[in-house]
């Protein structure tokens, strides 16, 4: 997992938000907006699945409960191993 800042103006917002909610995972920051624009997105948060090939499995604006992100991970690695 991995995730991709483009809410917050400084470094110190973002670093600040990262550790109140206790993140486990990797987060950049898309300064000048470059990520936000290959990848379409029109609001945050926007969540992409990728399937282990890098193939795009589905993707999700807006937020997400616990028990929908976990329906949806566990859809995704059901898909292991079929064509």
């Amino acid at each position: 997992m991995l995730g991709v800042n483009v809410a917050w103006d400084n470094e110190a917002d973002a670093r600040r938000f990262i550790e109140t909610y206790k993140l486990p995972y990797p987060v950049g920051r898309d300064t000048d907006g470059e990520i936000g624009r290959r990848y379409q997105i029109e609001g945050t948060p926007t969540t992409f699945l990728i399937n282990p090939d890098g193939s795009l499995y589905g993707r999700s604006r807006g937020a997400m409960t616990e028990e929908e992100f976990h329906k949806s991970i566990d859809a995704l690695l059901s898909q292991k191993g079929k064509p």
